[in-house]
């Protein structure tokens, strides 16, 4: 006797989920029905270990809708990232194997939600510290102009105590030099940051 695939229908999985959102349709598609026993059709067939090739003549019969419905309703579950297909390993056949994938949270939360959340994720004092430093290195510009290498040592040790603790040391006193349009040469450039590191504990240590 030939094992008949046992079909689930866990329906309830979409329960209160009116949208769903992809890359494709950031403004969301509405679920409708067909798509619900339609994807758990493909995803029977996966949980019982065989391939869903069935026609879309087959699947239009099962479900008592048209060709051209179901061919909308296939392709809107691709869309929705619910969905792929591809062609059958027997060339003899043409029917396309469909393969459900799995309902994420990105499948029910709008983008606007996701970018919102990674706005507040983000350290925002780590943000605002970086602007407090940048407006104190931009008050030293009404000082005096720094000339020797001597005073722009002591001027930037004199600083260090303003630097994000997350921000590197090189970018650091790049914006102070900046904010006094001094341009050093490579290699000055590097051998200051070697005697600030040196001589400072905060230029010295690892930003986090």
């Amino acid at each position: 006797m030939i094992n008949q695939p046992t079909f689930t229908k866990h329906y309830d999985t979409f329960d209160n989920i009116s949208k769903i959102y992809s890359d494709k349709l950031p403004q969301g598609k509405d679920l409708e029905l067909l798509h619900i026993v339609l994807y758990f059709r493909f995803l029977s067939y996966q949980e019982n270990n065989l391939n869903c090739y069935e026609s879309h003549e087959t699947l239009a019969k099962i479900f008592k809708a048209s060709v051209s419905t179901i061919q909308r309703k296939i392709k809107d579950l691709k869309e929705m990232g619910l969905l792929d297909t591809s062609p059958h390993s027997d060339p003899n056949i043409t029917s396309l194997v469909y393969t459900a994938l799995p309902l994420t949270d990105a499948h029910i939360t709008p983008p606007e939600e996701v970018k919102a959340s990674v706005n507040v994720e983000r350290a925002a004092p780590e943000y605002q510290e970086t602007l407090e430093a940048t407006h104190s290195i931009e008050q030293e510009t009404q000082e005096s102009e720094i000339t020797e290498q001597s005073d722009l040592f002591t001027w930037l040790i004199s600083i260090d105590s303003q630097k994000p603790m997350q921000e590197e040391t090189e970018d650091f006193v790049k914006r102070a030099l900046d904010s006094k349009n001094i341009y050093l040469e490579k290699q000055v450039f590097h051998d200051l940051i070697i005697s600030l590191r040196e001589k400072s504990e905060i230029y010295d240590s690892i930003p986090f």
